[in-house]
């Protein structure tokens, strides 16, 4: 029995010392981390040995699509008129979206047209994003357009 008490005595203080590494945040893990180019590294604190590396990050370049806008066209014109008709038959044929006022049926869109240009009395006045040609000019119109010239 008397070698018991130093025996115990002994357990008691290495007890101690193991609770209180324990305690400090002492104790030992061994973590497994993996680097940048696969290799496998093994480190107390968790961390690798290497420093890390700074990638530069490029920032995101946001691409905006331009703006489509449609032109704005308004034909003056009469039903009986070849030029107006022909006029009339281009932008069709080109797709383009035009607002059309027949100036023998529409007394007030008659009136508007004499406002525009008072010394023209020829048909068809074609108005195209705030241009005002007279008669049918195709290579005008595709220029009023932003179209290709043919």
């Amino acid at each position: 029995m008397r070698h018991i008490k130093p025996l115990f005595f002994l357990l008691m203080v290495v007890f101690a010392f193991i609770a209180q590494a324990k305690d400090q945040g002492l104790d030992t893990v061994v973590r497994k981390t993996v680097d940048s180019a696969g290799k496998v590294k093994f480190s107390k604190s968790g961390f690798s040995e290497a420093k890390p590396v700074n990638k530069h990050i490029e920032p995101a370049v946001k691409v905006v699509p331009p703006k489509i806008t449609t032109p704005k066209v308004d034909i003056y014109y009469a039903s009986w008129d070849p030029h107006s008709n022909k006029a009339i038959v281009f932008f069709r044929e080109n797709h383009v979206v035009v607002n059309a006022y027949d100036i023998d049926l529409d007394p007030e869109a008659a009136a508007r047209k004499k406002r525009i240009d008072p010394s023209f009395s020829g048909m068809p006045l074609v108005i195209i994003n705030g241009d005002v040609i007279r008669g049918v000019n195709e290579i005008r119109y595709r220029e009023a357009l932003a179209m290709p010239l043919k």
